[in-house]
């Protein structure tokens, strides 16, 4: 009896594992690309001589690199998107480091409460499927990141976040069924970013 219930149970999660793969929303593949690269990511900027990258966040969904926190100089902003765009699976960066020392706790504290905000708005509205969305705020900013299953829901999370107290903008970098988006050639832009040699104001 024991070895049918196994047996069941392992068919079940095949047929269950199957139809997941169907489902709109982020893969498990897609979930492990993107830790992997996160994990690479923060790697190379340990390692990164001659370049103060310990204040960068690096927060990766969808195989979109969003970059944030702070650098002192212009020139280790450059290098952190050059070293994102060196990982393979990211297909698109955003760079966020502002230049200067660390926020203060007052900030960090503040943003904390936003994200929290906007996430129970998300929650609470059954048009929106909240879990497919990585929230991340950084001075009043709030990035949202992930899978919509639409534009139109991607622009709904939007509304609620742009309507939570302290919220200065919204910056969409969720991927869209709906959408194609228009993404330069991928070595053409890590090239770009790479060019150490180019005016980092520029």
């Amino acid at each position: 009896m024991t070895v049918i219930r196994i047996v069941l149970l392992v068919l079940a999660t095949v047929v269950l594992t199957s139809c997941a793969a169907f489902q709109p929303g982020r893969s498990v593949g897609r979930q492990v690309d993107d830790f992997n690269a996160s994990v690479s990511l923060k790697s190379a900027m340990l390692r990164a001589e001659g370049y103060a990258l310990n204040g960068v966040d690096v927060e990766i969904t969808e195989g979109v690199a969003l970059l944030t926190g702070r650098a002192p100089r212009a020139e280790d902003r450059v290098y952190a998107e050059c070293l994102a765009w060196s990982v393979q699976s990211v297909r698109s960066v955003s760079n966020q480091i502002e230049l200067g020392g660390r926020r203060g706790l007052t900030n960090a504290t503040r943003d904390g409460w936003i994200t929290q905000q906007v996430r129970s708005r998300l929650a609470s509205d059954s048009a929106i499927r909240s879990l497919n969305f990585n929230i991340e705020t950084h001075s009043g900013v709030v990035y949202l990141l992930g899978f919509a299953r639409s534009s139109a829901e991607s622009d709904r999370a939007a509304a609620h976040a742009a309507l939570v107290e302290g919220v200065e903008r919204v910056v969409v970098l969720t991927r869209a069924p709906d959408v194609t988006p228009n993404l330069p050639a991928r070595g053409a832009q890590q090239a770009q970013a790479c060019d150490l040699s180019a005016d980092p104001e520029a």
